[in-house]
């Protein structure tokens, strides 16, 4: 089965890159940093 490798050896791909958002300062739109997920959804 060379087609799917990674089921017979128990290799996973490698997880998606997490974008870490920065840090907005205190005076700048409170409301628009509200709506940005802070943690990411696992699918």
């Amino acid at each position: 089965n060379t087609i799917r490798p990674h089921s017979s050896l128990g290799y996973q791909p490698p997880a998606p890159q997490v974008v870490i958002w920065p840090p907005e300062p205190s005076g700048s739109a409170p409301v628009a940093h509200s709506a940005i997920v802070t943690r990411p959804t696992m699918h």
